[in-house]
């Protein structure tokens, strides 16, 4: 099904190209490759770390791998990612387990510098200026803690109103 620039395909363009316009500071129309699970978790993508070191990385890197990504294959494969339903976000009950699961104590809360640890030591790192992105909205002003409950449903409010 064939749709002009201007229809649906041509508006997942647009907010690809917004997307990754955020992190090539430079303009030279490529990104280190750690920044691409970041971007497409921003465009409501979510792969498993495996299926992004395994497969869309290397699907996004020209024939001579390098540590950039170069902006048309990554828009190509995140057209080709976007129009499939396999990579979409955990639901509410999902996140609220993983977050009880950091949580042995049931205090309701984790405290920043552990969830911060974790966002560096775990998985894919997130980086410095991610971490303080996730605390700026995942921490309650009052406490200080990241109050997860809290937290999940901002998270899910954010969604509904994107759909």
């Amino acid at each position: 099904m064939a749709l002009d620039e201007n229809g649906f395909i041509g508006k997942r363009k647009v907010k690809i190209r917004e997307a990754f316009s955020l992190f090539d500071k430079d303009g030279k129309n490529q990104i280190i490759q750690e920044e691409a699970p970041t971007i497409m978790r921003y465009l409501g993508v979510y792969p498993s770390e495996k299926e992004i070191i395994k497969e869309i990385i290397p699907a996004m890197q020209e024939d001579e791998p390098t540590a950039m990504i170069g902006y048309d294959r990554f828009e190509s494969k995140m057209i080709e990612i976007m129009n499939t339903v396999e990579y979409e976000p955990s639901n509410e009950e999902t996140l609220l387990q993983a977050f009880r699961f950091l949580d042995p104590d049931n205090k309701g809360f984790i405290e920043p510098k552990a969830m911060r640890d974790l966002l560096i030591t775990k998985g894919i790192p997130f980086r410095e200026k991610e971490v303080q992105a996730f605390m700026a909205v995942a921490k309650d002003p009052e406490t200080g803690n990241i109050i997860y409950e809290n937290y999940v449903s901002l998270l899910a409010a954010t969604a509904s109103q994107e759909m």
